[in-house]
């Protein structure tokens, strides 16, 4: 979102998009509609612009979407991933020569920023450290080097897919000899990562099978019997955080909820009454605005807060069985500004950018 404030300036406003994962559904799934219809194969796609367009995007970008730039700026990370994005650009031919394409970007190019180039190791930024590891990252960058200057050696896709991700996965060096004591040092942060996470793993690894005649009772339960189906329980045996997911309404002043205003089909703006399960249309069109909030709420305490702030606004009514698509549903209201506070954070939601979230 900064970069696309910074884009916005210097570009207009209506020259940049944003794509993200905090959009909720029936907006995530219009905006990738949007991206398709503007950017997708030819034949397909029927207004591609005519002026320069830019779309600042997170991952979400980098697979599903059958979507074609003419030139892409990318973050470093994991080779494989890199790769992957590379797909969106000049993915389809649009024209002999891809004439159809602005005369100096009909050549595929690919820049790779979020990383200092000119220190004596290649220094990512600290949230791509954060996602990736400095272990993927530094021997990603390695095997890219002798393609960096593009015009000596190119990537070619599908033929150096292969090579690549193999050198940057192998176990044997890569990289100058002035970058090994870095990535000796990164190295050895991801071992005691994955160390930790094999340890976690063993507590609900399978016991080892049993000599002939043994009972089968109680074997395969191993640690997972300890893993309940709460939220918590979930946490324990997966490897990743834990995340929460919300139906986003809006309150208005006099505190009548309904669905948010901007829904197509006169759907927007319909009336969620608490003292009666809402009409299926509106129910619908509500559980149609599910949301699942950033990485900012899947730390234990933030999150612990966030779920008891959420259950502040809990309506009897919806938990009911003729009320199957918002019973048991955590619900966010919006005010009328599209604004709420919710776990120290303030939340801001719009259609054009999804949601953005600050404080704390």
């Amino acid at each position: 979102m900064d970069t696309a404030r910074v884009l916005r300036e210097r570009f207009g406003d209506e020259h940049v998009t944003v794509a993200h994962s905090c959009f909720v559904d029936v907006d995530r799934a219009a905006k990738d509609a949007d991206l398709l219809r503007r950017f997708g194969p030819p034949g397909k796609s029927h207004s591609r612009p005519v002026k320069p367009h830019i779309v600042v995007a997170s991952q979400v970008a980098e697979q599903s979407l059958d979507v074609d730039f003419d030139l892409l700026v990318t973050d470093l990370c994991p080779v494989d991933l890199l790769l992957q994005r590379m797909g969106r650009l000049h993915r389809h031919q649009r024209g002999e020569g891809q004439s159809g394409r602005p005369k100096r970007l009909r050549t595929a190019r690919c820049l790779v920023t979020g990383v200092n180039w000119q220190a004596d190791v290649p220094a990512p930024v600290r949230g791509s450290v954060a996602v990736y590891g400095a272990h993927m990252l530094l021997r990603s960058a390695a095997v890219l080097l002798p393609h960096l200057d593009a015009p000596v050696k190119p990537v070619r896709l599908p033929e150096d897919i292969s090579p690549l991700v193999q050198g940057a996965y192998a176990d044997a060096p890569v990289g100058p000899a002035e970058w090994a004591e870095a990535m000796a040092k990164a190295l050895e942060a991801h071992e005691e990562h994955r160390s930790d996470q094999a340890e976690r793993a063993g507590t609900f690894r399978l016991d080892p099978v049993g000599r002939p005649g043994r009972s089968l009772i109680g074997w395969v339960t191993a640690g997972a019997g300890d893993a309940d189906d709460s939220r918590a329980g979930r946490a324990q045996v997966r490897d990743s955080r834990e995340s929460l997911e919300v139906i986003v309404v809006q309150r208005r002043d006099d505190g009548t909820l309904t669905t948010v205003p901007w829904l197509a089909n006169g759907k927007g703006g319909m009336e969620l009454p608490r003292d009666r399960p809402p009409s299926p249309t509106a129910a619908r069109a509500a559980a149609g605005c599910g949301l699942r909030l950033p990485i900012q709420f899947s730390y234990a305490k933030v999150m612990d807060q966030a779920i008891a702030e959420l259950e502040e606004l809990y309506v009897p009514a919806w938990q009911v069985k003729d009320s199957h698509w918002l019973a048991g549903q955590l619900i966010l209201a919006l005010d009328g500004d599209c604004q709420t506070h919710l776990a120290g954070f303030q939340l801001k939601y719009s259609e054009r950018d999804g949601l953005e979230v600050t404080g704390a």
